[in-house]
C-alpha cells in the first residue's frame, strides 16, 4: 500500500511538471501560432485533470467567478436551445469551454515568482514575433498591415496590446535596474509593431490600458508620456498618420460600415431579447436585418458585428450579456481589491495584477469596435492575464501586511 501509494505522489509531480511546462510552452507560443497553443493549454488541462483525480479530491481547487461564469454557460446553453440553428450554436457552444484555462492558470500558478516567470517569457515570445512584423512592414512598405505569423492583422494586434500592457507594467513595478535593460527595448518593440498594424482599436485599447496603468501607479515622471506620444506621432509614417486621424471621421466607409452593423444589431436584440438568436448564426441572420441602404457589401458573410456587447446580445440574448458583464465586474472587484492591499514590498506581484487590469480594460476598449471576445487567440490570452491576479492572492493569504 505505502509503494502504491508512493508511486501514486510519484506521477502527481510527473503531472505537475508537465503542467507547468505546458503553461510556459502556451505563453512562448499564444503569439506565434494558434494550433501550438491550443495544443498546450489543453494538454495542460489534461495533465492537471489527471492529477486533480490521483489526489482523489477537490476541496483545494479554488473556483474565483465560479457562479458568474457558470451562469454565463447556463446562458449560452439556453441560447442554443433555442437558437434559430442549434446545430451551429451548439458548434460554438464549445468556445464557452475556454474560460477552463483561466481556472487552470488560477491553481497552477500560485506564486509571483511563476507567474512572473511566465508574464517574461510571454514578453520575450511576443518582442521576437514583434520584429518578425516590423521587418514584414520594412519588407512590404509602411501602408502594409503586418500581421506576424496570425491569419489576421486584428488578431497580431490584439494579441501585442495585451502583451505591451503587461510590458509597461513590469517597466513601472521594476524591482531590478535589470529589468529595466530588457523591458523598455521590448515596449519600444512591441509599440512599433502595434502602430504599423494599423489597427485604430487596439490602440484605443492600449491608450486605455495605459491610462488605468498611469492612473493607479501615480509616478510622477508618466506625465511625460503624452509628450513621447507627440514625437511618436510626429515619427511615424505619414500612412499611420492618416490612419490615426481617420478614428474621428464619422463619414470613413468603416466607420459607416459599423454603425450600420451596429444599427442591425439593435433590431435584431428588439426581436430576440432575452435568449438571442444563438451562437453562429450572424451569418444568415444578418442578410434579414442588413439595412437597404448600408455600406455593407451584401454579398459579404459577415459573421460578427465588430461589437463585443452588441454581439453577445444578439447571440445570447440580454440574458447572457448580463451574466457576460457580470464576469468582468466580478473580475474589477478582485482585482481591484487586492492591488489596494499591495504594499511596496510587492511591486512583482503588484506589476502582475495592474498588468492583468490594464489587459482586461483594454480589451474591452477595443471590443466596442471588433468582435475581440470571438478571436480565439485574444480571448485565450485575456483568461490567461485575468487569472494571475487569483492565483499570486494565494500566495499572500497568510502574509501580514496584506491582513492588516
Amino acid at each position: 500500500m505505502l509503494a502504491q501509494s508512493d508511486r501514486s505522489h510519484r506521477v502527481q509531480q510527473i503531472l505537475e511538471q508537465a503542467t507547468v511546462w505546458a503553461l510556459y510552452v502556451y505563453a512562448a507560443c499564444a503569439v506565434i501560432s494558434v494550433s501550438a497553443m491550443q495544443a498546450a493549454y489543453i494538454f495542460a488541462l489534461v495533465t492537471w485533470g489527471a492529477r486533480v483525480y490521483l489526489q482523489g479530491h477537490t476541496q483545494q481547487l479554488y473556483l474565483p467567478l465560479l457562479i458568474p461564469f457558470s451562469a454565463f454557460a447556463l446562458a449560452s446553453a439556453l441560447a442554443t436551445v433555442t437558437a434559430e440553428e442549434p446545430y451551429h450554436s451548439l458548434l460554438e457552444f464549445r468556445h464557452v469551454f475556454e474560460a477552463l484555462l483561466f481556472y487552470l492558470v488560477v491553481n497552477q500558478v500560485t506564486t509571483a515568482a511563476r507567474a512572473t516567470a511566465l508574464t517574461r517569457v510571454l514578453i520575450a515570445s511576443g518582442t521576437v514575433m514583434a520584429l518578425y512584423g516590423l521587418g514584414q512592414s520594412l519588407a512590404q512598405g509602411a501602408s502594409f498591415r503586418v500581421h506576424g505569423t496570425m491569419s489576421i492583422y486584428m488578431t497580431f494586434a490584439g494579441l501585442l496590446m495585451l502583451i505591451d500592457l503587461m510590458t509597461l507594467a513590469q517597466l513601472l513595478c521594476w524591482t531590478h535596474r535589470r529589468q529595466l535593460v530588457w523591458a523598455f527595448p521590448a515596449l519600444l518593440i512591441i509599440t512599433a509593431a502595434l502602430v504599423m498594424t494599423h489597427t485604430r482599436s487596439a490602440w484605443l485599447g492600449l491608450i486605455a490600458g495605459c491610462c488605468v496603468l498611469l492612473g493607479l501607479h501615480k509616478k510622477v515622471f508618466l506625465l511625460t508620456l503624452p509628450c513621447l506620444a507627440l514625437v511618436v506621432l510626429l515619427l511615424v509614417p505619414q500612412a499611420v498618420k492618416t490612419r490615426a486621424l481617420s478614428i474621428l471621421d464619422r463619414r470613413g466607409i468603416t466607420a459607416q460600415e459599423r454603425l450600420s452593423m451596429w444599427s442591425s444589431g439593435i433590431h435584431v436584440i428588439r426581436d430576440h431579447p432575452w435568449t438571442g438568436v444563438g451562437m453562429g448564426a450572424m451569418v444568415r441572420v444578418y442578410q434579414r436585418y442588413r439595412e437597404p441602404d448600408s455600406p455593407v457589401d451584401p454579398t459579404r458573410r459577415l459573421g460578427h458585428l465588430h461589437n463585443n456587447v452588441i454581439q453577445v446580445a444578439v447571440e445570447r440574448g440580454l440574458l447572457g450579456l448580463a451574466c457576460w458583464l457580470w464576469i468582468w465586474l466580478a473580475y474589477g472587484y478582485y482585482a481591484w481589491r487586492l492591488y489596494t492591499r499591495l504594499g511596496p514590498a510587492h511591486n512583482g506581484a503588484k506589476a502582475l495584477v495592474l498588468g492583468s487590469m490594464a489587459s482586461v480594460v483594454a480589451l474591452h476598449v477595443e471590443g466596442l469596435f471588433e468582435h475581440t471576445f470571438g478571436d480565439v487567440e485574444v480571448i485565450t490570452l485575456v483568461y490567461f492575464l485575468m487569472a494571475l491576479p487569483f492565483g499570486i492572492e494565494r500566495a499572500y493569504v497568510n502574509d501580514a501586511t496584506l491582513a492588516s
